[in-house]
């Protein structure tokens, strides 16, 4: 796709309660002073739709459609050539998808929430201008770890040297991590 994500700004949110809200408010605050904003946003409740938010309007149908179709073109031949050993899975696919409609759309900024974890979501492709870490709790241990230290570390793969990190309310164990 070309890099995507690399024409505009962005601002990554992770953790393991609150970020859907903190993307939600982050963009609302940022559109209200004047950006082009969007925001990316997992999961969707009703319509795919709800994921792909450009300034303050769901993206159209037929616009979804239109990126999803080149999104798709490109893994066929990504596959095809070989160069692509796996099929990406859903949640890589609608990233993609959102950060080709974002391109599209000439977006400045936009917020994107982490889909689980932080360290190899598809999401962490993105050099953000700052990251969030919304707390930290018990969450998909089978792949984050069993303690709030291993979820903490996993969350923080999201930080980028010499990038903002903007920390939640975090027990003192994770947010040692966080800090490290």
């Amino acid at each position: 796709l070309g890099h995507p994500e690399r024409t505009f700004r962005s601002i990554i949110v992770a953790g393991t309660n609150g970020k859907g809200s903190v993307t939600a408010m982050t963009s609302a605050a940022l559109h209200a002073s004047g950006f082009r904003t969007a925001r990316y946003t997992s999961p969707h409740l009703e319509r795919i739709e709800e994921r792909f938010v450009i300034g303050e309007r769901e993206v159209a149908p037929a616009d979804l459609e239109d990126a999803a179709a080149t999104v798709q073109e490109v893994i066929e031949r990504l596959v095809g050539d070989g160069r692509l050993e796996a099929l990406p899975t859903f949640f890589e696919c609608t990233t993609a998808i959102a950060f080709e409609l974002f391109r599209r759309a000439s977006v400045e900024i936009a917020v994107v929430e982490v889909g689980l974890g932080g360290r190899l979501d598809a999401t962490n492709v993105i050099t953000p201008v700052a990251a969030v870490i919304t707390s930290i709790d018990f969450d998909h241990q089978d792949l984050l770890g069993g303690t709030l230290e291993s979820i903490a570390r996993e969350k923080a793969g999201v930080i980028k040297p010499g990038i903002p990190v903007v920390i939640g309310p975090v027990a003192p164990g994770p947010r040692a991590v966080i800090e490290a």
